[in-house]
Formats: C-alpha cells, sequence, structure tokens
C-alpha cells in the first residue's frame, strides 16, 4: 500500500573526498563515493579519442558496385558484414588435397553481382549475422552459414564474396574462425591460406574459459591494404574431407590495428593497466587506486597518470610466514617465478607465467589452491572476473577486496598493513567492500565482517546470501550500518540485520541502493520499481528497525516496451543504481533507454532511447555503468567508448556525445574497440576518469 508522504530530496547531495574522511566515517567504494553525484567538478564534458583509419565510414555490399562513392551501401557495424554472395558447394575429390584448384578459371579477379552464373552456378545472397545490443546473453558468435547442416556434405567447397567501400583506404586487419580450410582474397591478391579448421573461442562463454585457465588460443588473422573507395573481398571456404565436423561457416570481423591514427581532443592522460576490470577507480588526495585481473591493486599518480605501485592479492599472497616455512617448494619453485612476474612487461608472457605458478601451486597444495567456482560465475568469468569489487579506502589506508576471497589493507604507499584469506564456500560474483564503524564487510556467498586494523574475521552473516555489485556504509538514526545490494541493513559490530525490506528480491536490479542522508532508494525488477524508505527514525525499536517505507514507485510503460521483436517478453534489467538529484531519480537499462521518474508526484517524467550501440552478448552488457552527474549535466555510457552528456530535468536533451576508440591487439573476432566502460567516470574539481578494459582515461583540458 503506497504512503503517500511527500518526498524531498536534497539537490546539492554531498561529495565524498577520501583524504577528508576520518577513520571513524563509514565510507563506501562503489562509484567512486557511492551516490555518483560529482557537482563541484568543473571536468570538460567534451572530448574525444577518433581512429581515422580504413574502417572509419566503411560500407559493404553484396554486389558489384554501379554507384560512385558508397551510395546506399550498409554500414559495417562493429566490423561485421552484413550481407555476402555465396556460390557453391562445389564437390572435389578430397577438400585438402584439392584446396587450391582454381574452381572459377581464374577466382581471384570475380566481382559478382546476385544471379550471375559460373561453373553452373549462380551467386546468391546470404545475411551476415551483426551483434544485436536487444538480443540477451547470445552464446554463439556472428558467423555466416553457408550451407544448412541437413545440406552438409563432405568435401565441398564454397566461396563468399562482399564488396568493401573504405574513404579513407588504409591499413586493415581481420580476425577469422573458419569451420575448415579457408584462403582469403583482397583486390586479387592472396592475403590468408590455412586449409584446415581454425577456431579460437567457437563461442562467447569460452572467454570465460581461456581467462580462468590463463590461455589465449587465437583465431585466424590477416592484415591487408585498401584503397580508398571500392575493394574486393573473396573467401574460399572448405567443408571437412573426414567425418568430423560438419559445418560450413565462418566468423569474420574486420577492425583497424591497434596503431591507426588518432584524433584527440581533452584527454589528458591514459595509462595503460596491467589487466581489465569491471571496477571502479577511486580518489584518495594526488592518487587514484584501481582493480585490475586477476588479482592487482594498482596505484596511480593523479597527475601524470605515472603507475607507482601494485600489489598482488592472492592465495599465495595470503599465506603466513609460517606455512611458507613449513613448505620449501614455495621458496624453490614459487618465489622465483612470482619475481619475475613483477617486473615481466609482456601481457602474453605474465599470462604464461600465471598459468605456471597456479598449475605449480596445485601440484604443492591442491586443496589450498585448486579454484572451486560456481558454474554461473565460471561461464560469466570474463565480463566480472576476480576484481570486479572497487577498492575502498579511509585517507589513509586502500582496503582491496578480490573475488577470490582475499582482503587486504594497505597504506597510501604501497605498504602492506595485513592480508587475510576468508573462508568461503565455490567462488562466485563478488561485491565491492564497505567500512563502518572499524568493520570492514565484505561479500562472497555470504557477508563477513572483518576487523578493519588487523583483518581478523570478526563475524559471518548467511542470511546476506545475495549481493551482486556492492556492499554500502552509512549513518542511519546516528548509527554507522552497513547496507545490502536488497537494501538489507546490518550493524557492523556482530552482523545483525537491523532490516530487511518485504520480499527482498532485485529481480534484474542488480546494482545497490542509493542512500541520501536518512533517505534510501531500493530498485526492484529492473528498472520498474523504486522503493523509497526514510531511516531517520528507525532505530528507536533497538534491534529491529522499522523504517518508513515512502513509497513505491512503479513505472507505468507500455506493454509493447517490454516485448522483443518477436513478441516474447522483453526483461528491463539494470545493471546499474539509479541517479537521485532535486527531486528527480535517473535510472538506465542495459540497452540504453534512460527513465525518469518525479519522487514527489511518483510519476514517470519521461522515458527515452538514448540510442546507444553497445555490444552484447554471453560474457558483455551494452549499458552498465550507473548514471553520473558531473557539475550540472547527466552522463550515461555504453560499453564502447560512447558518452552521451544530456541536461538533467524534466526534458530530455543531448548536449554531447563523446567517442573514444581506442583500438586493441585482438585475437579473437571481437570488436577491436576498448570495452570502454563497465564502471561510471570519477571526478574531481577539474577532471573526471574513465577506466577501460585496457587503459585509465583522464578528460581535463591541457
Amino acid at each position: 500500500m503506497k504512503n503517500t508522504h511527500l518526498i524531498t530530496v536534497v539537490g546539492c547531495c554531498f561529495v565524498i573526498s577520501s583524504m577528508e574522511l576520518l577513520a571513524a566515517e563509514p565510507a563506501s567504494g562503489w562509484r567512486g563515493n557511492a551516490t555518483g553525484l560529482w557537482p563541484n567538478s568543473k571536468a570538460p564534458l567534451e572530448w574525444h579519442r577518433i581512429a581515422h583509419g580504413a574502417l572509419e565510414g566503411m560500407r559493404a555490399q553484396a554486389d558489384r558496385p554501379t554507384q560512385e562513392g558508397s551510395g546506399k551501401a550498409p554500414e559495417v557495424r562493429k566490423g561485421l558484414i552484413e550481407e555476402w554472395l555465396v556460390l557453391g558447394p562445389i564437390a572435389v575429390t578430397d577438400s585438402v588435397e584439392n584446396f587450391d584448384d582454381d574452381l572459377l578459371k581464374d577466382e581471384a579477379a570475380v566481382s559478382p553481382t546476385a544471379g550471375d552464373a559460373i561453373a553452373n552456378l549462380r551467386w546468391r545472397r546470404v545475411a551476415g549475422i551483426l551483434d544485436d545490443p536487444m538480443v540477451f546473453g547470445t552464446a554463439v558468435l556472428p558467423s555466416v552459414e553457408l550451407l544448412k547442416p541437413a545440406d552438409f556434405e563432405r568435401n565441398r567447397i564454397c566461396y563468399a564474396h562482399a564488396h568493401l567501400y573504405s574513404p579513407r583506404g588504409g591499413r586493415t586487419r581481420a580476425v577469422i574462425e573458419h569451420c575448415f580450410g579457408l584462403k582469403a582474397w583482397v583486390n586479387g591478391s592472396e592475403v590468408y591460406r590455412t586449409p584446415k579448421r581454425q577456431e579460437g573461442l567457437g563461442g562467447y562463454e569460452p572467454i570465460s574459459r581461456q581467462e580462468l585457465a590463463n590461455t589465449e588460443t587465437p583465431a585466424g588473422r590477416f592484415e591487408f591494404d585498401l584503397k580508398p573507395g571500392w575493394n574486393r573481398l573473396l573467401l574460399k571456404v572448405s567443408s571437412s574431407n573426414r567425418e568430423d565436423w560438419k559445418e560450413m561457416s565462418f566468423c569474420l570481423r574486420l577492425m583497424d590495428p591497434p596503431d591507426v591514427d588518432y584524433e584527440s581532443k581533452n584527454i589528458r592522460w591514459m595509462t595503460e593497466l596491467p589487466g581489465r576490470s569491471t571496477s571502479a577507480p577511486i580518489i584518495v588526495g594526488d592518487r587514484i587506486f584501481v582493480a585490475a585481473e586477476p588479482d592487482l591493486l594498482v596505484c596511480v599518480d593523479k597527475v601524470s597518470g605515472r603507475q607507482l605501485w601494485s600489489a598482488a592479492n592472492n592465495y599465495y599472497e595470503a599465506l603466513t610466514a609460517e606455512q611458507k616455512r613449513a613448505n620449501p617448494s614455495y621458496q624453490t619453485r614459487i618465489d622465483p617465478l612470482v619475481a619475475k612476474l613483477k617486473t615481466e612487461p609482456g601481457r602474453l608472457a605474465r599470462m604464461a607465467l600465471r598459468r605456471e605458478i597456479n598449475e605449480s601451486l596445485v601440484s604443492i597444495d591442491p586443496k589450498l589452491f585448486e579454484l572451486q567456482t560456481d558454474g554461473h560465475f565460471a561461464a560469466h568469468f570474463g565480463i566480472v572476473g576476480f576484481s570486479m569489487p572497487t577498492p575502498v579506502s579511509d585517507g589513509q589506508h586502500v582496503y582491496v577486496w578480490s573475488g577470490l576471497g582475499v582482503a587486504a589493507c594497505y597504506d597510501l604507499n604501497g605498504q602492506r598493513t595485513w592480508i587475510t584469506r576468508v573462508p568461503t564456500g565455490p567462488l562466485e560474483y563478488g561485491s565491492s567492500p564497505a567500512l563502518a564503524d572499524g568493520v570492514l564487510a565484505v561479500f562472497l556467498g555470504k557477508l563477513h565482517g572483518l576487523n578493519a586494523k588487523t583483518g581478523q574475521l570478526l563475524w559471518t552473516q548467511p542470511k546476506i546470501h545475495k549481493n551482486i555489485a556492492a556492499v554500502q556504509a552509512t549513518t542511519f538514526a546516528g548509527q554507522q550500518v552497513f547496507v545490502s545490494q536488497l537494501g538489507e541493513v546490518i550493524r557492523p559490530s556482530d552482523g545483525t540485520i537491523l532490516f530487511r525490506p518485504r520480499n527482498p528480491i532485485d529481480g534484474g536490479c542488480w546494482g545497490p541502493p542509493v542512500i541520501l542522508g536518512s533517505r534510501m532508494f531500493v530498485g526492484k525488477y529492473g528498472v520498474l520499481e523504486l522503493a523509497v524508505f526514510d531511516f531517520q527514525s528507525a532505530a528507536n525499536d533497538g534491534e529491529r528497525w522499522n523504517p518508513d517505507l515512502l513509497a513505491t514507485i512503479e513505472l507505468q510503460l507500455p506493454r509493447e516496451h517490454s516485448l522483443n521483436r518477436d513478441g516474447s517478453w522483453l526483461d528491463r534489467s539494470t545493471a546499474s543504481s539509479p541517479l537521485v538529484h532535486q527531486g528527480l531519480a535517473y535510472s538506465v537499462d542495459i540497452y540504453g533507454w534512460l527513465y525518469v521518474r518525479d519522487l514527489e508526484t511518483q510519476k514517470r517524467v519521461y522515458y527515452k532511447d538514448l540510442e546507444l550501440d553497445g555490444l552484447m552478448h554471453y560474457n558483455a552488457v551494452p549499458v552498465a555503468a550507473s548514471p553520473t552527474l558531473i557539475g550540472d549535466r547527466l552522463l550515461i555510457l555504453d560499453n564502447q567508448g560512447t558518452t552521451v552528456v544530456c541536461a538533467l530535468g524534466r526534458e530530455f536533451k543531448t548536449l554531447n556525445c563523446n567517442r573514444i576508440e581506442t583500438r586493441l591487439d585482438r585475437v579473437w573476432p571481437l570488436p577491436a574497440q576498448e570495452t570502454l566502460a563497465y564502471a561510471p567516470p570519477i571526478a574531481d574539481e577539474e577532471c573526471l576518469y574513465l577506466r577501460g578494459e585496457r587503459y585509465l582515461y583522464c578528460i581535463g583540458k591541457k
């Protein structure tokens, strides 16, 4: 039953500067300051890093071009070609032995149009599969299927052709997986030849499997030069010559190489980090702290972007001196590898060292070091990882919580105060930690309270068994407390649950509540519901708190808004927390729709498609970062380098659309675009900071 109390939300909420925090004050790492509100920042709200390469403005079509310029040819989006012409299948005696036979009498010179006849066959249109941000959690690569499984036969050859239009021309890279043999020509020149199967991923779930195993099996890859204007791309694809793979397909993605030319504005510095992470950075004085896979805490100088120090937090580091002395193998086998890892600059070499270290540790003590992971977590490791929790600071120390179940405390110069391994079950989604009343709250299957000075485990609360993204810390009714993702309130001293909302489920709302003063805003059912509690007098009942439920605001949306194109139901899930400011709540779903509520009237103000173009698959979510206030503007990010800057208020208005198009060195047919960003920006007085897959960016006027 709705309560009709008037809801008033303070417009200019406090901003936490970590160096100003007293050790006794509660602190949360989530969103950098728990609220996503940075009203005092004067950071520039216009920036870019634009790649000027062969794929800029690229288009492709199946038919032989007759028009000047690109005409109405479809865009090559994220490196995928929308339509191909296919010829075949053509029977050969042996698809390996006959792979180089010219079956078209000058095959390299073909430039077909649909319906053209050759070798008693006709070129036919076959649609390419494109990335679709509205298809949740797809596990299969966007492959081009040349033959249906029912039509498959051994020892067959098919040709696939596309015409590419590049305004600039230049060096281009193709990454490809193919069912069996494949040969490629560009403008008549052979650029790739492999007569047998080449598969690096096979799907999107193996991204997780390979990263967990510290392996990286590459797909096929080749580079070539495109001329400005129209170009020809021909593929020759074979089926197997024996009874094994019964498919005839390929997945090809075009991309600019990483050394493409860039045009930049207002990027003061960008610093390469040793590993990816979905966590946010935090600012502590003149330093930035950020997590990096699989187990690192990294400290960066805020002014220059220079990396000052890093520290590993894993099972081996958490061993006591007594444990290490008890087994000489640690000193003889592990320590030299760890020392080498600390100085190794190469990404692949570091990966190989980590694999060797992990295998050696398991051989020494499998019970202690073998990973036990929850199946769902293991399958989605490629997006969440061990470093998903954002660090937290009291202004004097930085606390890190690894998804391995390891917590540690450091001073600002990198001196470790303590490290401990917390007993957990199978590894699952971790959460950002929080500090309150001298207790560090960490979550992995259960909520645990650690002594913030020593790391000693004080309590475990098994009734808090669901928590994605973050634990928060705040002060309600004069008492410091922890708050779970579902809005449960926990006493720091002993883990007692003081309050639990009725029917505490997220229902597709993966971010934690927003807490402003005595108010708590808890989402449920994706973006569809927002409950508002007031804790001003909640502690009157001692052990059992009863805050006022001021409102449960349900978004009233047309039914078709929650339907897929095929009519099936579409959950409007959100991976973020809302932004609450001056009586309005701004929420964004994973598909890039913005929803605004009026907290006083409890009505929808508007909802709007932001027309972002994020990447969706089994290990990617198009929009995950929480909406953020920088100065007096609203910022919303997708995971492909785009930040939309909007005006606040009751009418939607886009002010800027910023792009960072950093291209990474991909070995799999994934977009070359750096994943940027799953974490929201954080800010100080002059700059804002973005954490990408590979780089940490400082956005500021030079």
